[in-house]
């Protein structure tokens, strides 16, 4: 082998390693993250802007970044959320009947309400307000959900700070209003943010003063609802096509009334109050008036670690196999009659009881009878005739 075939295969080693060395972090010089369908690197947007070749495209009414003192969104508009939103102390947000908040996929949005701010959705029956993805083919996670940071008592001293945004909440204040949503949509939410799982709407320490009325979740790829600590009272909700349904922590003390759900994958009802944290305020919810309809693949309840003292009234269930399940720090709420069921309908579910489980439990707390549930058993009730 001469010389100068020496140095043309040595020259062509050289550049082909340089090739494959390329192709693992950049396309004709722009770096494959451009590609991911993510906001990452030096991005703009979604694989555009920074180094990527891209242009960022405009947005119809783009709202984004800190809420200080008063912004209204007015009826008729539509309004794109380009970057996380956070509402300071003493700051509203107001978003009028009619109103549609479109949200940028896989960028970590969401909409945080920090104590002693407001958020106030003030929707109608004929005009509702919605929440949804950009995406021209949303999918359940594109975006994160509404965080709501209250002034109200839980009973973890240990964690007053969210993972995402660690945003501080919990205080004193069990009277706290930190929003209302009246007529409101919220579809496609439940990303994954900071290794995090997002529920739609999560309420931390938030206090009985805030309205949660007339709320359709849908499409979620997470729980409709997040509850830690905290006072609020819940009416007229819509939960279905979601991972889950009310996921509750920390000792909140409050009211669900009038729920309708349908197709909701895991426990559509999750008390979890870790019993080494403080006693006090111990977690107690009045449950009225709900529906499940349709199947899911775990137990309609599932307690842990104390779980919560619960009054349910007036319940239809149908399509369930098991009814509640308790790990051995939840099972005293039995021994303890800290459960009341009264009454429940079942259809297409075991008779048994062995719906609980362990199935060992006494089963007579549950009060079995003819219920209408939330207002209707298999179609929806008069009071979602906003829904379309």
């Amino acid at each position: 082998m001469n010389k100068i075939t020496l140095v043309f295969i040595s020259f062509m080693v050289v550049l082909l390693a340089s090739s494959c060395e390329g192709d693992e972090s950049s396309t004709a010089g722009i770096p494959l993250s451009c590609y991911d369908g993510f906001r990452d690197g030096d991005e703009i947007g979604v694989d555009c802007g920074g180094s990527c070749d891209m242009e960022c495209p405009v947005y119809l009414n783009p709202i984004g970044g800190e809420i200080i003192w008063r912004t209204v969104l007015k009826t008729g508009n539509v309004y794109t959320i380009t970057k996380p939103i956070i509402i300071r102390e003493q700051s509203v947000l107001e978003i009028q009947a009619g109103v549609t908040i479109k949200v940028v996929p896989h960028i970590g949005a969401h909409i945080a309400i920090a104590q002693g701010g407001q958020l106030n959705c003030n929707g109608s029956a004929e005009a509702p307000i919605v929440f949804e993805s950009l995406s021209e083919n949303p999918s359940p996670g594109d975006w994160g959900g509404i965080l709501a940071m209250g002034k109200a008592s839980t009973n973890n001293a240990n964690h007053q700070m969210t993972t995402v945004g660690s945003y501080l909440y919990g205080g004193i204040e069990d009277y706290d209003y930190s929003l209302k949503l009246n007529f409101v949509k919220i579809k496609h939410a439940g990303e994954k943010i900071n290794q995090e799982v997002q529920a739609a709407v999560g309420l931390y320490g938030v206090g009985f003063q805030s309205q949660i009325n007339q709320v359709e979740f849908s499409e979620l790829g997470g729980v409709a609802l997040n509850i830690v600590g905290g006072t609020p009272n819940l009416k007229k909700l819509y939960i279905h096509d979601a991972v889950g349904g009310i996921h509750s922590t920390d000792g909140w003390r409050g009211s669900v009334e009038e729920v309708y759900l349908k197709n909701i994958e895991s426990s559509p009802f999750v008390f979890d109050n870790p019993i080494d944290q403080l006693s006090e305020p111990k977690a107690s919810v009045v449950m009225d008036h709900i529906s499940f309809v349709s199947s899911t693949k775990e137990s309609l309840f599932s307690l842990r670690n104390g779980g919560a003292e619960l009054q349910l009234s007036n319940w239809y269930v149908n399509g369930i196999t098991s009814f509640m399940d308790f790990d051995s720090d939840s099972q005293e709420l039995i021994t303890n009659n800290l459960i009341q069921v009264s009454p429940i309908e079942f259809e297409n579910t075991a008779s048994n009881f062995s719906m609980l489980s362990p199935e060992n439990l006494d089963s007579s707390f549950v009060k079995i009878g003819a219920s209408n549930g939330a207002g209707a058993k298999d179609e929806l009730p008069s009071w979602l005739n906003w829904i379309n």
